[in-house]
Order: structure tokens, then sequence, then C-alpha cells
């Protein structure tokens, strides 16, 4: 498997996961060294280097430099002449290999919550045998939602090193983004040129609702429960299965008989003890969700109910109008509900709700209540 480079050719293996300048793709020293000749005259895509304010200023103090020498015949104007041409000439090629041996990647995280800061790391590798990398900063972005910042690499990264680049991400609302980083500046050595390379990176990723502060009263309301039917692990006496025996399991739970019979320790797993268990119904229909806001608002309330449920271990499943519920017995499944909850849209779907599920109601003004078989148990 190859990855496409900045300079829009395949680069070997080891560099999938990073990307690169694109200054070299091959093995061959000769077809290297005649690329770079070939990339000093026509850079690769997305490579552009520019004269900053301070870059501008000098070549206009060239210009008339080189005009006043002609004028004039004067050795010393031919002199400063050739000083601020090759000022112009070492910047351009100290930019370049600063760049050079680079690699970075962006490192980020599997959840994202609004308006909670999340770690997203910019990952650098400076790949030369003698050189460092100085003064690069890095253009990251979320495009969806049009926040942007500027990593700057503090100091120098030796020859062979690693960095990272830390970014407080905060997402501002819920909902698909992407997260980009879009481009690399270098102003070494001088800060007369800016060399940019643009458009490397970006991953799609889905933004859970925000948690908000809610009552719940469910489980102190005094009526019949619903208890959960699906067969969960843990500590009750009805046998689920049994299965080899792993490091740390209790020997308590060791099965003689199928030890014996498998001639290898064998271990019973038993279903947990019947226990309040809920489950979480939404309907999306723009009939009951006339208020952006109050939808928004039942979005973050589901969010943070089924992840407190969750961790008390009452919670069963999770289901959305018009889509296959999903069971919850693992982190990974609640995990998969909140991520439906972060694409949620307003739409009308005709489907009967499941018996005994908590259902979410505009309430007055911006609330939003939550009933189970018509009984109010919570509120937001």
């Amino acid at each position: 498997r190859h990855r496409m480079s900045q300079s829009g050719v395949k680069t070997r293996p080891g560099k999938i996961d990073w990307a690169d300048p694109g200054y070299f793709s091959g093995d061959s020293r000769i077809v290297n060294s005649v690329r770079v000749l070939v990339q000093l005259v026509r850079p690769p895509r997305g490579h552009r280097t520019l004269p900053t304010k301070t870059g501008t200023m000098l070549i206009l103090i060239t210009i008339g430099v080189g005009t006043a020498g002609f004028n004039t015949g004067q050795n010393i104007l031919y002199l400063a002449l050739s000083l601020l041409l090759s000022t112009l000439l070492v910047s351009g090629i100290l930019s370049w290999m600063n760049f050079k041996g680079c690699r970075w990647r962006l490192s980020a995280g599997r959840h994202y919550r609004a308006k909670q800061p999340s770690p997203v790391y910019l990952e650098l590798c400076n790949t030369k045998r003698w050189l460092p990398s100085y003064s690069l900063l890095f253009k990251v972005a979320a495009t969806v939602s049009g926040i942007q910042k500027i990593l700057p690499l503090e100091g120098r990264l030796e020859p062979g090193k690693e960095t990272r680049l830390l970014w407080e991400f905060i997402p501002r609302r819920r909902g698909r983004d992407v997260l980009a980083l879009q481009g690399m500046i270098s102003r070494y050595p001088f800060g007369f040129l800016r060399k940019t390379i643009k458009d490397s990176y970006s991953r799609d990723i889905i933004v859970w609702p925000a948690r908000i502060v809610y009552q719940f009263y469910g489980d102190k309301a005094g009526r019949r429960w619903l208890y959960g039917n699906h067969r969960r692990r843990g500590e009750g006496v009805e046998l689920i299965n049994v299965r080899g025996y792993q490091a740390g399991d209790p020997l308590r739970r060791i099965h003689w008989k199928a030890t014996a019979r498998m001639s290898s320790l064998q271990v019973r797993e038993t279903e947990q003890e019947h226990h309040q268990a809920f489950s979480i119904w939404i309907d999306t229909s723009p009939d009951i969700w006339r208020n952006p806001i109050q939808f928004e608002k039942m979005c973050s309330f589901a969010a943070s109910l089924a992840e407190d449920l969750f961790q008390r271990d009452q919670l069963n499943a999770g289901y959305i109008a018009g889509e296959e519920g999903i069971q919850v017995e693992t982190n990974e499944d609640l995990y998969r509900f909140l991520d439906t909850l972060g694409k949620l849209e307003m739409k009308k779907v005709s489907a009967a709700p499941k018996p005994g599920s908590i259902r979410f109601f505009p309430g007055m003004g911006e609330t939003v209540i939550a009933k189970l078989e018509d009984q109010t148990v919570g509120q937001a």
C-alpha cells in the first residue's frame, strides 16, 4: 500500500500514517537529486514561497541598489547587491531544508462532546540526520464549525526526534465535523520568505451533544418496574455460558464438571440478577419539536441520561424512531448510540414507540420533559 504525498507521487509504505513535504519518494539518490533540482524551480503541488512584509522591503531595497549600481557603476553597490541577492537565495534554500525530512500527522481521540475540550495532538517527526528544524507553524481547523488554531513549534526539533503539539479543541455544537491540518508555514531562517504547504490531512468526526443539568426521578416513582430482558453477564446464579479460564477469573467460578470433561479449566458465566433497566425512545418528528432549541436540549438530555443510566447499569437499549434499536451492553454500544444522537436531525417518521421506554416531549417555555408510560419522570 502507498499514500499520496504533497508532491502528488506515491510514497513508500513506511509513510502510510504520516504526511510529508513530498520532496523524496524513491530510494535512488540520483533520482532524488534530480527531483530536488526540478522542485527548486517548479515546487510540488500545494507548495508556495512568498515574501513577508520584511522580505518585500528587502526586495525593493535590492531593486533600488541594483538600479543605483547599474547607473553609477560603483563596485560597492554591486557588492551590496550580491549580498542582498545571496540573502534571499540562502533564505529560500534554508527554508526548503527546514521542511525537508519532516513528517507530521494529527492524533485525535474517539470521543468529542460539544462545549467540552478534547485534546488533539499534532505529532511531528524530524527524520533528518544532521539538521534540526525551527520555527514551524501548523494551521489546524474544524472546517464545519469554523474553528481555526495555529500551533507553533517552540524552539528546535533535533534530528531524529519527535514532539507533539497540543490543540485543546472545543466543539461548538453537536453534529458532523472535519478536523483538518490545512497548512504548514516556515519563516526560517531570516523571516524574509514564508514557505507554506497546504492541505495535508483531514479526518471526519462526530460531536456528541453537550451534557446538561437535568432531573430524573424515574427510579423513585413508586410504580411497577420494567426489567431488562437482555442477558447481561454478572454475579447471578443462572448459567449463560461456559468458557475457558482466563487470568484473573475467580476460582469460585470454575466449572469442575466441564473442566474434567474438557481436560482444561472451564469457567461459568452467569446472568446478572434482574435490576431496574430503562430503554430510551426518541421521536424526531417536527410535529413534536417545533422549537429547534428544545430539540437540541432534548438531544443533550437524552445523551446525558443515557450515559448516567449506563454508569448505574440501568440502560437497556436506545431507539430512534424509524431506525434499528441499539441494545446497550458495552461501552461501544453506548458510543454508537451517542454517535446517533450526534447526527440526529428532525424528520417525520411513522413508528410506534417501544412499550415501557422513556420518551421526550416539549415542556413549558424551552424545557424538555421525560415520560415513562404517561408518567413524568424527569425534565431539563
